[in-house]
């Protein structure tokens, strides 16, 4: 991007040096790759504790998904936006240990809930906490790394999904499982936890260790930037290039929305289908979402590289219209199995190509964004992908299973439909914002990468 220096080679000239040293740059990756982890377990534990918070509050698998999608989204929906706002103009550092100490409070105050909406208010705390994540994450790798340089650490934090998605399965499988297994706990100052609270407890409690480690890191300066951080200059760039963004925050939306429909409910799908408990699939799935998630956004990762260094162009886009096509291949096989081995072989290539979407994404978000506005359209971005895909996704699962099909068996069927559905709207609307994309990113001076 050509930026606000009068003589643009003295400004380039001076801004290069600005860089902090990369060992130091990748150190900061690390920390926010491990906060990002640690965000998804607290997010994730609910997953397999849907039957005993079912029993224990007298709910459907509807009133459920709620609990589990709307309320983490709700006040995310109201926050979001101005966080990321705090996060284009003020010490992002701050914010992140602020937003960190606030959904490790709120996980715990999950599991002192005592009914259900005690519970829904408490995950719109921990919604509320995580929403402060992205927009600054993604901010401060871009002000550690040239622009040239980016595309990789982009794509490892990304990354922090699949590791999380990982240890939220095999920590989610195991405590939850350990804890209905103790039983009922008489914990000091929390009183007397059935087995699902405790579950809460034992995972949002390290939180403290995470906020430690943000403490660690530098703010580093702003570079790329037109000017201040303003609100009203976002939005009338967002309407500007709006079949742009539309097209990137949807494709990457509903790439999460696949994902999340599978890996939502199938702790859910083998409890009902095979019988297994948490400490079986947990492992399993645990490490199929950190081995070929992973993999799948390092390939991302280095197929952009290798394309953009040859000249190609729109790169991100055309690499997660592939994987958003070819996700529907284990899709269906999923559901023409039902041999839960199998069934796992064709999650792990749902969680492969979904890697694509998870890392390229939000990446190509930034290639198109001012430095002053990038925290605020980060923030929009993640705004749509939760409120439908952590909503509108997960619920639509819980719906067909509960008032469609009326066979809570019927999980598998409800997952796969939602899926497939979001690939086919994921497809098209990156396609339709191709050419878009394009005339955005020569607009301000960038590769069309």
């Amino acid at each position: 991007m050509k930026g606000i220096p009068s003589s643009p080679g003295a400004g380039q000239a001076a801004e290069a040096p600005a860089y902090p040293l990369a060992g130091y740059a990748w150190y900061v990756v690390v920390v926010l790759y491990l906060s990002y982890t640690f965000s998804f377990v607290d997010r994730a534990i609910i997953g397999y504790l849907v039957d005993p918070i079912r029993k224990d509050l007298l709910i459907n698998d509807f009133q459920f998904s709620l609990i589990q999608g709307l309320a983490f989204t709700a006040f995310y929906a109201t926050i979001g936006i101005p966080l990321g706002r705090l996060a284009d103009s003020r010490n992002r550092r701050n914010l992140l240990i602020a937003g960190i100490a606030l959904w490790s409070c709120m996980t715990v105050l999950c599991g002192m809930a005592s009914n259900y909406w005690e519970l829904f208010f408490a995950r719109m705390g921990v919604g509320v906490g995580e929403a402060c994540l992205m927009p600054c994450a993604y901010s401060l790798i871009a002000d550690y790394f040239p622009r040239e340089k980016r595309s990789l650490p982009l794509t490892i934090f990304a990354a922090g999904v699949m590791l999380g998605s990982g240890v939220a399965n095999v920590c989610g499988g195991l405590v939850s499982q350990f804890a209905l297994n103790a039983g009922p706990q008489n914990i000091p100052l929390l009183g007397l936890l059935k087995p699902w609270q405790l579950s809460f407890v034992l995972v949002g409690l390290p939180g403290m260790l995470f906020v430690l480690a943000i403490a660690t890191i530098k703010e580093p300066v702003r570079k790329e930037k037109r000017g201040e951080a303003n609100s009203a200059e976002m939005f009338r760039y967002l309407l500007k290039h709006w079949d742009t963004f539309s097209s990137l925050i949807g494709g990457t939306t509903f790439g999460a929305m696949t994902n999340g429909a599978i890996l939502g409910w199938i702790p859910v799908w083998f409890a009902r289908r095979y019988a297994w408990n948490p400490a079986q699939i947990g492992p399993y799935l645990g490490i199929s979402s950190f081995i070929f998630g992973t993999v799948g956004l390092v390939l991302a990762g280095a197929l952009a590289g290798k394309y953009i260094r040859s000249g190609e162009k729109a790169v991100y886009i055309k690499l997660m219209m592939a994987a958003e096509a070819l996700v529907i291949i284990p899709l269906v096989l999923a559901h023409c199995v039902d041999n839960p081995l199998w069934v796992l072989g064709c999650t792990c290539g749902v969680i492969f190509f979904g890697g694509f979407s998870a890392g390229l994404g939000p990446a190509s978000l930034q290639s198109v964004t001012p430095n002053e506005m990038r925290g605020q359209i980060t923030a929009i971005c993640f705004l749509i992908l939760n409120l439908v895909a952590g909503t509108v996704g997960v619920s639509a699962v819980g719906f067909l299973t509960t008032y469609v099909f009326a066979d809570d068996k019927a999980v598998r069927s409800s997952a796969v439909i939602v899926g497939i559905a979001a690939a086919v709207l994921g497809v098209l609307s990156l396609r339709l914002g191709l050419r878009a994309y394009e005339r955005t990113a020569e607009e301000n001076n960038m590769p069309a990468k």
